[in-house]
């Protein structure tokens, strides 16, 4: 923006952080026994900086992937993914949106601001990490480089601002806003941004994420053509929030844990899809924790997958028993994070240590713009 340098909050206000330059070895005792407990230090590994994918390949459908089974490894490419496929399989994917919410402004003392918007309340309202924004004063006035907009600060909800705007925030942050590329990417983001942290499929309905379900962003037409050929699909929508880049503490992690909360909705049609690919023993694959963590969250008290829109806190790791998704394609994450736990519950905790050590050493690209995973089978159900 000219004349204007975005500010960029805090990698520690918006990442799930550890640090790459860790010490601890990837394949370790993985629970502390005498404490009986799992903590995010026994999900560790080194990564070097020049594993991070700074930007994305050159062209979607570019981008290696690493097929597991068990411990068993094979090194291919995501244009091979269609021939994984069976009859009775059913992909289920996330169809969400993000939106371009950081704000880039200009106080009217002449210094830099940004608002970046986690939630949408209303047309008008929203949760937000600020910085260079006054807490204590209720109303301000802020530039964006074409014109003022009055801000109300309402209430200070833990690190949140619950802030009222003057004007319709999804139209503010379209006219203003740029696209929330994650902090460890220590760039700006740019018109590539725009195009690639977003998946070909983004539902404009469900324009309400603040980080990308990045599984997607393989995919460009024409693979995703193949891919609809060789295997039915089905859709669901989870709005990505702030909660998941948010560093999990040092506490020991125990079934009582709770992750953020993030809205999701699975359509009536997809539940009958996913019942009728279990009857005929086919294999639901979930492309992306995100769809992952939907799925698993509308199964009910029952055990029945229940359709509709509903709220989820779900902290999946090592013990929990999955309940819907039998193959799972993901990216690479982040050490010490709530997804390699995630992911670790359902490949088998040694399985996926031992594959991200061979990702590393074969060079693989890490993170939301890295390469690929396909777990082809979960251990734990």
């Amino acid at each position: 923006m000219n004349g204007l340098e975005p500010l960029r909050l805090a990698a520690c206000e918006f990442e799930s952080h550890v640090s790459t330059n860790s010490t601890t070895s990837p394949i370790v005792d993985i629970i502390h026994r005498m404490n009986k407990g799992i903590y995010k230090k026994d999900y560790d590994f080194k990564l070097p900086d020049d594993l991070i994918a700074k930007y994305p390949t050159k062209k979607r459908g570019q981008s290696r992937m690493l097929r597991i089974h068990h411990e068993h490894k094979h090194d291919e490419n995501i244009s091979d993914l269609p021939s994984f496929f069976k009859p009775n399989d059913l992909l289920v994917f996330n169809e969400t949106k993000v939106f371009k919410a950081r704000l880039s402004l200009i106080k009217s003392s002449g210094g830099k601001a940004e608002i970046l918007i986690i939630k949408k309340l209303s047309k008008y309202e929203a949760l937000c990490l600020t910085k260079g924004i006054k807490k204590n004063k209720t109303k301000q006035k802020v530039l964006t480089q074409n014109f003022p907009v009055n801000i109300e600060i309402l209430k200070n909800e833990e690190k949140l601002l619950r802030i009222k705007f003057d004007q319709n925030i999804d139209k503010l942050c379209t006219a203003q806003g740029s696209m929330p590329i994650p902090p460890y990417l220590n760039r700006e983001s740019t018109p590539l941004d725009d195009d690639r942290y977003q998946s070909i499929f983004a539902n404009d309905a469900y324009n309400n994420s603040v980080a990308a379900p990045t599984a997607s962003l393989h995919f460009d037409k024409l693979l995703w053509q193949e891919v609809v050929t060789a295997v039915d699909t089905a859709n669901i929508n989870l709005d990505i929030g702030y909660g998941t880049f948010q560093p999990l503490n040092d506490d020991p992690i125990d079934q009582t844990a709770k992750l953020h909360k993030e809205s999701y909705h699975v359509p009536l049609e997809t539940v009958k899809k996913i019942q009728n690919c279990k009857k005929n023993n086919g294999r639901v694959i979930a492309l992306g924790t995100t769809t992952l963590r939907a799925l698993e969250s509308s199964v009910s008290e029952d055990g029945d997958i229940m359709s509709g829109s509903n709220d989820t806190e779900i902290f999946i790791f090592d013990g929990y028993t999955f309940k819907v998704v039998d193959c799972l394609i993901t990216n690479f994450h982040l050490p010490m994070s709530s997804l390699l736990m995630l992911v670790s519950a359902f490949g088998g905790k040694a399985n996926i240590l031992s594959a991200y050590q061979h990702a590393v050493s074969c060079g693989y690209k890490f993170f939301s713009y890295g390469d690929a995973m396909l777990i082809e089978e979960c251990l734990s159900k």
